[in-house]
């Protein structure tokens, strides 16, 4: 009625390794997993760092072209031309200053000149597989 305990020998250690193996993959794949939430936290931070450099670097195209105390604005910066103001905060991500280009587009309204300007600021963080870059762009209307 009761199996033969001589033929169950060894079944502990069958059972024993299968475990092993299953706990061994599962570990495994929890591995691959937290690596890849760090990459994701990592690249989220870079692209909060270049979202932010960004946005200086446009509000500081702004200032140079509408500077405080002036009736108008300085368009002599709006000529194409790439810039960058010293904005990086060393021990960050983010090894370079953000590229600032301003344009002038005229546009004609109701027999009227306008001017807009485009004030585009651009930054990349990181490096290899983490790097991001964010861009942000401004526009504004002279105004007479």
């Amino acid at each position: 009625m009761f199996p033969n305990k001589r033929k169950q020998k060894g079944n502990l250690l069958v059972m024993s390794i299968v475990v092993m193996v299953v706990v061994g993959f599962l570990s495994l794949n929890l591995l691959k997993v937290e690596s890849s939430n760090h990459d994701t936290l990592s690249k989220e931070v870079l692209g909060t760092q270049a979202w932010f450099l960004a946005h200086s670097g446009a509000e500081w195209g702004l200032t140079q072209l509408f500077p405080l105390g002036a009736s108008g604005a300085n368009t002599s910066i709006c000529n194409g031309v790439v810039r960058r103001p010293n904005m990086r905060e060393d021990g960050s991500g983010c090894k370079q200053d953000p590229e600032v280009v301003c344009v002038t587009n005229t546009v004609n309204y109701h027999s009227e000149e306008v001017q807009y300007f485009k004030i585009t600021s651009s930054v990349t963080c990181g490096s290899g597989i983490d790097q991001v870059t964010r861009v942000q762009e401004v526009w504004a209307k002279e105004i007479n």
